[in-house]
Order: C-alpha cells, then sequence, then structure tokens
C-alpha cells in the first residue's frame, strides 16, 4: 500500500514539473531539513510551507504559461511575496496544492530558489484552508478548487477562450458526478450561479460546441488566443456548410462524410499563425466541391456557406418583402382614393338633383294674396330652397372644421412621439427597430443587449446612458472585459457607467485598447479627458488579417461615440 502511494506521488509530482517546465524540486542547502505532514488543521489559518511540500494545482484551467511571468518573477526577487496564496491539502496527500489562483507565483518561487538557492524563496507563509471532503476525490472540494481558480483568472481577465471553455466543462463533469445526472446549458449556469461564479447559458452553449467540432483539430490555434468573434464565425461557417453537404449530397454516390471534410479542412490550419478565416473557408469549400466531383460549383457552394454572401441574401430578400409591402400600401391608399372620389360625385348628383326639384315644386304652388288697395305692396321674395342650402352648407362646414380641431390632437400627438422617442403608433417597437436597420443597412447589428438600427439619429426623450452602457457591455463582453464595466448608481437611476480600475496592467494590446477606449466614454463624469490608442489591426487589418473588432462590435462602438458626443453637448447646455 505504501509503494503503491509513493509511486502515485512520484508520478504526480514528476506530471506537475513537467506542466510547470521547471524540475521536482530536491533542497540541497545545508540548513535544510525535510518534515511531513502528521495532521490536518480543521480551520483556516496561516502556516509556513516548503516549495517541496506545495503543488499547483491540477485542474487549473490555465494551460499557457502566464504572459506577465517574467514581470511577476521579478517582482518577487525585488520585494518577496505580497500576496500570500492560499492553500490546501487533499487528505492523504503529504503536499499542499493552490486552493484558489497563484500557481504563476510558485513557478517563479521554484525558478528564483534553482537559480539563487535563497532561503526566502523557500519557505513561504500561506493562507491554509481546510479540505471540504472527507475524501481525497470529494466532487464538492473539487468543484470549490475549480471556481476559486475560474474566478481567480477571471478578475485577471488573462485566460484565453479555450482555456475557460475547458475549465466549465471540467466543472460541468463534476456537477453531474455530484447530482448523477447530465445537464443542459441552462442548469449548468444555475449550479454555477448558486456556487459563485456567474456565466450566460448561451456563452456555455458556444464553448460546448467550440470543444467539440473546433478544438479537436485546432487547439494550438484556440490557446494562441483565438477570440469570441472569430469562433462565432466558425461555427456559423459550420452550419452554413452542413445544410449545404445535406442538400446536395445525394447527388452524388459517396462515402464521404461531412465530419471527414471538416476535420481534414480545419485539421490543415492548427499551426496558422496568424490564423484567417477566410483561408479556412476556402480550403473547406474546396474539398467539399472535390467530394460532390464538381457537380456543385466553387461559386455556388461559397454564396451558400459564406457569411457575407449570407447576410447580403437576407438583407436583398428583406428589401424586396418591403418593397411589395410598400407597393400593396400604395394600391391600397389609390384603392380607397377611388372610393372617396366615386361617393363624393354621387353625393354631389344628388345634391345638384334636390336643387332642381325644389324651385318646381314651389312654382306649382297656389298662393292666395289678399291686397288692400290702400296699402302699397311691398315685393319681397325669398327662395326656400336657398335658404335650405345655405343652411345646409352652414352645417357641412360647420362639421368639417369641428373634423379637423378633433383631429389636429392626435395628428400632434402622434408627431410628438415620433419626433422625440422615434415611435409609430401602430408598430410594435422591434418591427420599428428591424425595419429602421433594414433601411440603413443594419440589420447584421440589431443583436445583443443593444441592437443598433441607426447610428447617427438620437432621439432627445430617450434613455441616452442607458443605451450608452448596454452598448458598453455589448462591447466589452467580446473581449471578456464586462467585469469592468461599473454601474453608477445615482438618484433618479440614470445607468451611468464608468470602468472599474484594473488590479494589473493588461497585457493583449486588444483589449487594453478597448478598455482604455470604453474608459474615455464613460458616461459618469461627462467632463473626464482621457486619451486612447487605436491601431491599424484594430480596427482596420490588412489582406493578410482580419481585424481585431468584428462588424456587429463597430458599429456598435460608432454608436456609442455617437451618443457620448451628444450628452456632451447636451450636458453643457
Amino acid at each position: 500500500m505504501d509503494i503503491a502511494m509513493s509511486n502515485k506521488n512520484k508520478k504526480l509530482t514528476e506530471a506537475i514539473a513537467r506542466n510547470l517546465n521547471v524540475s521536482p524540486m530536491v533542497n540541497t542547502s545545508p540548513t535544510y531539513a525535510s518534515a511531513t505532514a502528521t495532521h490536518y488543521p480543521t480551520t483556516s489559518q496561516y502556516i509556513t510551507v516548503t516549495l517541496d511540500k506545495l503543488h499547483p494545482y491540477e485542474h487549473n484551467p490555465r494551460k499557457n504559461r502566464n504572459p506577465n511571468f517574467d514581470m511577476i518573477k521579478e517582482s518577487i526577487r525585488r520585494r518577496g511575496l505580497d500576496h500570500k496564496p492560499n492553500i490546501t491539502q487533499r487528505p492523504g496527500e503529504p503536499f499542499y496544492i493552490i486552493a484558489d489562483g497563484g500557481n504563476t507565483r510558485i513557478q517563479a518561487l521554484k525558478e528564483l530558489f534553482n537559480e539563487t538557492q535563497d532561503q526566502r524563496f523557500w519557505a513561504i507563509e500561506c493562507l491554509y484552508k481546510p479540505w471540504k471532503g472527507e475524501t481525497a476525490d470529494s466532487v464538492e472540494a473539487e468543484l470549490d478548487l475549480l471556481i476559486g481558480h475560474l474566478i481567480e483568472n477571471d478578475t485577471r481577465a488573462d485566460l484565453t477562450f479555450i482555456e475557460k471553455a475547458l475549465g466549465i466543462q471540467q466543472a460541468k463533469e463534476y456537477y453531474e458526478k455530484k447530482l448523477d445526472k447530465e445537464l443542459s446549458s441552462r442548469e449548468l449556469a444555475s449550479e454555477l450561479e448558486n456556487d459563485g461564479y456567474i456565466i450566460s447559458k448561451t456563452l456555455i452553449s458556444k464553448m460546448s460546441l467550440c470543444i467539440k467540432f473546433l478544438y479537436p483539430f485546432i487547439p494550438d490555434v484556440l490557446f494562441n488566443g483565438l477570440g469570441n468573434s472569430p469562433i462565432d464565425k466558425l461555427l456559423s461557417i459550420r452550419n452554413n456548410a452542413l445544410d449545404v453537404w445535406q442538400q446536395y449530397r445525394l447527388e452524388v454516390e459517396t462515402d464521404i462524410t461531412f465530419e471527414a471534410i471538416w476535420e481534414n479542412s480545419l485539421s490543415r490550419c492548427n499551426n496558422d499563425n496568424p490564423f484567417n478565416v477566410k483561408t479556412f473557408q476556402d480550403a473547406l469549400i474546396n474539398e467539399m466541391t472535390d467530394a460532390l466531383e464538381g457537380k456543385v460549383s466553387y461559386e455556388m457552394l461559397y454564396m451558400e456557406v459564406d457569411l457575407d454572401e449570407r447576410k447580403f441574401q437576407k438583407l436583398a430578400k428583406k428589401q424586396q418583402e418591403i418593397d411589395a409591402q410598400i407597393q400593396h400600401s400604395q394600391e391600397d391608399v389609390a384603392k380607397f382614393q377611388q372610393q372617396q372620389l366615386e361617393k363624393s360625385q354621387f353625393e354631389t348628383e344628388i345634391s345638384h338633383s334636390d336643387k332642381l326639384e325644389k324651385p318646381t315644386t314651389q312654382e306649382n304652388e297656389v298662393k292666395e294674396i289678399v291686397v288692400n288697395p290702400d296699402t302699397p305692396i311691398q315685393w319681397e321674395e325669398k327662395n326656400d330652397s336657398t335658404l335650405d342650402t345655405e343652411t345646409e352648407n352652414n352645417h357641412s362646414e360647420s362639421g368639417t372644421i369641428n373634423k379637423t380641431v378633433e383631429a389636429e390632437p392626435d395628428n400632434d400627438l402622434a408627431q410628438q412621439f415620433s419626433q422625440n422617442y422615434g415611435i409609430v403608433p401602430g408598430m410594435t417597437i422591434q418591427a420599428q427597430r428591424e425595419q429602421q436597420a433594414t433601411v440603413n443597412g443594419l440589420e447584421f447589428a440589431c443583436v445583443g443587449r443593444q441592437p443598433v438600427a441607426d447610428i447617427w439619429q438620437v432621439y432627445p426623450s430617450r434613455q441616452h446612458k442607458a443605451e450608452a452602457y448596454s452598448l458598453a457591455l455589448d462591447i466589452a463582453e467580446q473581449f471578456n472585459l464586462e467585469q469592468f464595466v461599473e454601474h453608477i448608481v445615482k438618484e433618479p437611476v440614470d445607468y451611468s457607467f464608468q470602468m472599474k480600475p484594473l488590479d494589473e496592467a493588461l497585457e493583449d494590446d486588444t483589449k487594453r485598447s478597448i478598455y482604455e477606449l470604453l474608459n474615455m466614454l464613460q458616461t459618469h463624469d461627462l467632463t473626464y479627458s482621457d486619451a486612447c490608442f487605436l491601431d491599424t489591426a484594430l480596427l482596420l487589418g490588412s489582406a493578410e488579417r482580419e481585424p481585431n473588432i468584428d462588424d456587429i462590435t463597430l458599429v456598435k462602438l460608432f454608436r456609442l461615440i455617437r451618443l457620448v458626443r451628444y450628452l456632451r453637448a447636451t450636458a453643457t447646455v
């Protein structure tokens, strides 16, 4: 039993050392005496631990070397450890493990001790936390460790998408083992939230698809930092290509499957640095064309697979629907006007007929007039039909005036809503937004927390700060920076936002640029002045490389800039 345990510990130590790119720790200092833990504390307490008894957490979501490692190592060399790591210990194991962040610091300490043999790098003070379980394989304890590391890495915002996805996948396996059932994305999001980790079910679903359809074939590309936007594009291209393949594959006799085509074309791109979505798409369409034996042309497949082409097709289809609706409306208006004209002509004919009949009747009437010879006769004739007509006209004109007066307030109210809120009575807000987006060619950007239907139009009575806050969250989420967007609660609530200060500098140039840009565009203090650096790679890209910011995020950024300009301009009035 002891021999088996010794071999297990040896293999685990060697595996951890390989993961850290350092050899297992051996202290050759003459003043060092080894000690083995004989009991396990039951309460949290500070203890001094030597590096040979301190191992990294083997399920740490971070798989790549921390890009800030050299800076952290140099800081420890000069100042020592500013933050004591939290550690724990599995029952039956002779060593401690990192509880919730600090693996990079332990790696730096090991390298520093190997280089200097300085004892201050060998024995460090740590905060010990008891193991949450009675056995070394306690699921609850493993979940606590894993979620602690996820939260710590999210705070530093330095995990790649695939590292975070694999961490969430590991958590899913623990939960399913604990609950003895399979979990949907919604159920997993709920379980994680109950344990203090917030993540949307939509993001969990995307992570699952990434692990299933991308990770087996381009692991290096993903670990190199492939982000949200290209992953979204790859998954969308896969859906389009699969639909096309199922449509045309019955036309040829072939044993080739779509999964084989996807694997072959994607695997060949694993060494591409930088990875280009268009290059992969070209390879995929070529393989599909070959598999279909040329019965479907490259151009035909391209029209069905390419995301931009599909977007243009949807816009064209939508435009046809709008044109048809306009034509139908014009026909209805013309029909209504014709009905009104016919009705008016009929009423005119009836009125004219009445005028002709009434004088004739009066002429046939016999009137007796008594004449006094001594009284001069004054002839005063009044045509009754004329009186009736005048009275009728007076009533008609009065009715028209009253109707006009009554209609004007309704028209004014509708006009005010349209001018102040951009709302047209009789249509849903969603339908109006979609129609406006289509007219402006922004249908593709009508997504997310804050859909964008118009970049420039600003309606004075809308909640502009609320819109700006939602746009900032949408933009930040694309670069895993949403945790830095802070809602400033005011009275009354107006959804002002600002960017939280960074604990550590962001090493990624794109993330740093986006953070600085959102910091400059914050709405909490409209007199705030700052500068940010935007390079060509972020906004424009090149023929060989797509820009770091996708089209949807770019539209939302333009809209946010427009809103902040408006808010600053109106704040000075």
